[in-house]
């Protein structure tokens, strides 16, 4: 798995704006290892940056408890050449700023229709992990929001970039752990385990939705 960022901090009189994405790609790649495909798929995720003027996130959905994610969510075309099975695409993206002394921020985690795509789109099971892919973003995204609550305008350029660098490699190391643990969805007590999980933690942290 390759994880790669980059941010940006813009200064102008009297306002600071930091603006990170944070983009989670998870490629579903189909195993030499079982001879039967429709019996297990594995993935590999890398973590990619979208800049504000990237056409890539002109189209989102944004996460929601009532809007699970489809196959006909995954609009891109897939790559022939490529090797995976399908491209998940997801943004996390932070604003945070200071104007006339008031501070404010906003933690968007959202999935890029135009830049996903699938070469299967008759696996519930893939789609279902993906889904958990995009459900532990969201976790991280309302922590993010909870963490960003220490920011005050006079340590804002000292410390954002700490906390939101804090919350990508916590992101980036659990994404990471649940593909391990779950063997990219092919354990099936182990992804239920985990999608319970992720459910209390979205509960725990409702208030920051």
């Amino acid at each position: 798995m390759l994880y790669y960022k980059q941010y940006s901090l813009l200064a102008e009189s009297y306002m600071f704006t930091f603006t990170l994405f944070l983009s989670f790609w998870a490629r579903i790649l189909l195993p030499h290892l079982y001879p039967d495909a429709s019996a297990a798929a594995t993935s590999a995720a890398s973590i990619a940056i979208k800049t504000p003027a990237d056409n890539a996130i002109s189209e989102q959905v944004t996460w929601s408890t009532d809007r699970r994610l489809t196959w006909d969510d995954f609009k891109g075309l897939p790559d022939d050449a490529n090797p995976h099975h399908a491209l998940t695409a997801a943004n996390l993206a932070v604003n945070a700023s200071c104007k006339n002394s008031q501070y404010s921020y906003v933690v968007k985690c959202v999935f890029l229709p135009q830049q996903s795509w699938s070469k299967k789109k008759n696996s519930e099971k893939l789609l279902a992990h993906e889904q958990l892919h995009f459900d532990l973003t969201e976790v991280h995204a309302r922590q993010l929001r909870h963490d960003l609550q220490q920011i005050s305008c006079s340590n804002l350029k000292t410390k954002l970039s700490l906390v939101v660098n804090e919350a990508f490699k916590r992101w980036r190391a659990e994404q990471d752990i649940f593909d391990k643990a779950s063997k990219h969805g092919m354990e099936k007590e182990e992804q239920e385990a985990w999608a319970a999980n992720i459910a209390v933690r979205l509960k725990r942290l409702e208030a920051y939705q």
